[in-house]
């Protein structure tokens, strides 16, 4: 289903709240939000997607990641298991993407970036 400009700006706002958006994605989010219905707006929102581009991760980066010793000791040892867990069981359900809010936030405005670049 194609979101319109205004369901794609709350992507937006959902990436740049989630807890897992990482700190330069953030601020690429919070550039163009702050930029919507100015001579700004897309550029900043072509930058905020070469930003998603290059951080959201794929599932199977995910599960790498929750499965090293980095992730562990990002995570602790309980919750990177769960998560290590919870991406095999998505990636097995087809999904592709990492399964955090900020990702699936990401994907999803990839996605749809027609809608605010055309």
């Amino acid at each position: 289903m194609a979101l319109d400009r205004n369901e794609v700006i709350e992507q937006v706002r959902k990436l740049s709240a989630a807890p897992s958006v990482y700190g330069g994605l953030k601020e690429k989010a919070d550039a163009f939000l702050g930029a919507v219905d100015t001579a700004r707006e897309k550029p900043a929102y072509e930058a905020l997607i070469e930003e998603i581009k290059s951080d959201v991760l794929t599932i199977d980066q995910l599960i790498g990641f929750t499965d090293s010793p980095e992730g562990i000791a990002a995570f602790g040892e309980k919750k990177a298991s769960g998560l290590t867990i919870a991406a095999k069981k998505a990636k097995s359900q087809g999904e592709t993407t990492c399964i955090c809010p900020a990702c699936q936030a990401g994907k999803v405005i990839l996605e749809n970036r027609a809608a605010i670049a055309s």
